[in-house]
Formats: C-alpha cells, sequence, structure tokens
C-alpha cells in the first residue's frame, strides 16, 4: 500500500467544500459524451474535510428539499413523503488517506475513506475510493472526484460520475 500523503496535502484539502457540479458521462476516457446530470445545473451537496482527514459528504436533490405536506415535523410526516425526501439524498463520513502515485500530475491523487456512516448501509465498514484532481484558479481552489467504480443503471448501462467542488471555506 502507498504512503499516505494526506499530512503534506492538508493545508489544500482541509476545509468546506461545495458541490459546483455533477455529471454522468458514458465512460471515463477523452472522448466521454455526458450522460446527465442527475442533479441538474445547481447540485446541492457539501463536503467537510477536517485537518485530521476526516470526511462528512452530503448531496441532495434540491427539488425534493420542499417543507413538507403531511406535517410539519419531518417525524410526523407519512412514510411515503420520508421515503421521497430519504431517496433524495446521499452521505457518508469516515477517515480519509490520501495518496499519491510515482509520476503522477500535480494535484492528482486518489483518496480511500473508511466508512462508518452512511444513508446507505452497505456502505458502512467499507471503502469508498475516489480519483482527485486539485488546482487552483483566479484564487480560487478546486477539486474533482471520480468514484473509483462504475455506476450501473438497471438496464446494465455503465456510467462515469465526475463531481467538481470548490473550497468555500
Amino acid at each position: 500500500m502507498p504512503q499516505n500523503v494526506w499530512p503534506q496535502a492538508k493545508d489544500k484539502l482541509a476545509g468546506g467544500w461545495k458541490c459546483i457540479k455533477y455529471e454522468i458521462f458514458d465512460g471515463d476516457g477523452p472522448d466521454k459524451k455526458l450522460i446527465r446530470k442527475p442533479h441538474g445545473d445547481n447540485p446541492l451537496g457539501r463536503t467537510i474535510l477536517t485537518p485530521g482527514g476526516f470526511l462528512s459528504a452530503h448531496m441532495a436533490f434540491p427539488d425534493r428539499l420542499k417543507p413538507t405536506k403531511s406535517a410539519s415535523d419531518f417525524q410526523l410526516c407519512s412514510d411515503e413523503e420520508v421515503a421521497y425526501i430519504a431517496k433524495g439524498f446521499s452521505m457518508y463520513c469516515g477517515q480519509v488517506e490520501l495518496f499519491k502515485d510515482p509520476g503522477s500530475a500535480e494535484g492528482e491523487y486518489w483518496w480511500e475513506t473508511t466508512v462508518v456512516i452512511a444513508t446507505d448501509p452497505n456502505r458502512i465498514g467499507g471503502k469508498q475510493v475516489r480519483k482527485l484532481q486539485y488546482w487552483e484558479e483566479n484564487g480560487k481552489q478546486y477539486m474533482e472526484l471520480r468514484p473509483q467504480k462504475d455506476m450501473v443503471y438497471d438496464d446494465g448501462t455503465r456510467a462515469r460520475a465526475v463531481l467538481t467542488w470548490e473550497k468555500f471555506e
């Protein structure tokens, strides 16, 4: 296993990040085609990375986060309404280890998060692996995250998610 380089990169990566783009492509190569933007043009996502390397990542479908209709207290809402909201929300958190492959470009890393809490219980205890590209542009900091595994739709179509984040804190 390569050496964890989080201590060397934490000054750039630790902080709060806002998702500014969430796109799904038909592959990962230079000829990839955009399939869809599952959260539209204004995705709602926040990620917090602590200086110690703990990650908390949250994504939600913005159109599902409107005031509830069946009750003013979420705990009293109908099961149907709660399910509709919950299925539009994804989060996980855990400790991150950051790695840099020999010969990789400046700002190019991959990380592995050991999941301790998640909306999808199947992730708990497992690893979430992401390729990471970090860059600075016009005084702002960005990172692009690409899950290691393809998404597989019900019809068997494979796709690759690409999420772009801007540092806000």
